[in-house]
C-alpha cells in the first residue's frame, strides 16, 4: 500500500507540471559554466530581437499548444526544435536557433504539453508529446507544401526525436538528437531506486503502472534502441565526453543501424556540448544535414 502511494507520488513529483521558470543565474568567470551561461543569456536577448509570430496547434487529446515561428525570407527548410524535461523553450533554443537563422533556415520553438504556455497537467516525457510534433509538423507542411523539415532534440527532445524516427512524417528529411533520453521506462527506473533504496523495484511498478493509466499507453514501448533500429531517416546523435556512454555505444553496436552518424564532444557533459565545443558541434552538424536536404 505504501509502494503504491510512494509511486504516485513519485509520478507527480516528476511529472505534474512544474509552474517554475527556470533560468540559468549569472555565475562568475571562475565558474566552469561561465561561458555556457553567458551564450544562453546572450543569444535568448538576440533571438527575441528577431522577426517572430505566434503559432498555436491543437493536440490530439484537444490541448492547446504554443510555438514561436522564426521564418526565413526565402528558405524551404524549416528546423523544429524539441526542448528537454521542464525546460524554458526559447531560452533553451535561442542558441541553436541563432546557428540555424544564420543558415538561413526557418526555426520553430514549439512548447511541448505542460511547459510554458502550453497547456496540459502533466509532462509525458515523450509518451503523447511524439504525436503533438506530428502536429507541428503538419502546420509547417501547410505553411511550406514543399519544404524540407528537421527535427532536432536535446535530453528529453532528443528523446522525443528518438520516437519519431520510425515513423512516417511528410517531408521529414533528418533528425538530430543531443543527449537522448533513450528509455522512458530506464528513467523511472533510475529515479525511483536512487529515492528509494529497497523499495525501489515496488515503488517503479507502481509509478509505471500509474503511468500507463494517465497516458492510456504501455511505457515499454518507448525505447530508443528498437526505434532506431526501424529507422526511417537519417540520424545524428551528440553526445559529451562526460555522460554516462556505455549504454549509449553499447545499445548502437548491438543494432548496427543505418545512417545514424554519432559524435562525441571532448569535455563536455550533459547537453552543453552546443556551447563549449561550437565549431565543432556546428560544422559536424552543417556536414550531415547538407547531405539529405
Amino acid at each position: 500500500m505504501f509502494n503504491k502511494l510512494k509511486g504516485n507520488i513519485l509520478f507527480n513529483v516528476l511529472l505534474k507540471r512544474h509552474d517554475i521558470n527556470r533560468a540559468y543565474k549569472m555565475v562568475g568567470p571562475e565558474d566552469s559554466w561561465y561561458d555556457t551561461i553567458t551564450k544562453v543569456h546572450n543569444s535568448l536577448a538576440e533571438i527575441k530581437k528577431l522577426p517572430h509570430e505566434d503559432v498555436e496547434i491543437i493536440s490530439e487529446d484537444n490541448l492547446k499548444l504554443k510555438g514561436l515561428f522564426y521564418p526565413s525570407e526565402s528558405s524551404d527548410i524549416t528546423v523544429i526544435w524539441v526542448h528537454g524535461y521542464t525546460s524554458h523553450a526559447e531560452r533553451e533554443s535561442a542558441f541553436p536557433g541563432l546557428f540555424y537563422h544564420s543558415l538561413g533556415y526557418n526555426f520553430l520553438i514549439p512548447y511541448l504539453r505542460a511547459h510554458g504556455p502550453s497547456e496540459g497537467k502533466y509532462i509525458s516525457f515523450g509518451a503523447l508529446d511524439y504525436l503533438d510534433i506530428i502536429k507541428w509538423c503538419d502546420l509547417i507542411n501547410k505553411r511550406i507544401p514543399n519544404g524540407k523539415i528537421i527535427i532536432h532534440g536535446l535530453s528529453m527532445g532528443g528523446g522525443i526525436v528518438l520516437d519519431l524516427i520510425d515513423k512516417e512524417i511528410k517531408n521529414v528529411k533528418c533528425l538530430i538528437a543531443d543527449a537522448p533520453s533513450i528509455s522512458i521506462e530506464g528513467f523511472f527506473n533510475a529515479v525511483a531506486h536512487s529515492a528509494f533504496k529497497k523499495d525501489g523495484d515496488e515503488v517503479y511498478k507502481h509509478c509505471v503502472n500509474k503511468f500507463n493509466k494517465t497516458f492510456k499507453t504501455d511505457i515499454s514501448k518507448f525505447d530508443g534502441f528498437k526505434t532506431i533500429a526501424n529507422a526511417k531517416y537519417p540520424l545524428l546523435l551528440s553526445a559529451g565526453e562526460n555522460e554516462h556512454m556505455d549504454d549509449l555505444l553499447n545499445g548502437l553496436q548491438k543494432i548496427s543501424p543505418k545512417e545514424t552518424e554519432i559524435i562525441i564532444l571532448p569535455g563536455c557533459n550533459h547537453g552543453n556540448g552546443m556551447y563549449k565545443q561550437t565549431n565543432l558541434y556546428q560544422s559536424v552538424i552543417k556536414k550531415f544535414i547538407s547531405k539529405y536536404v
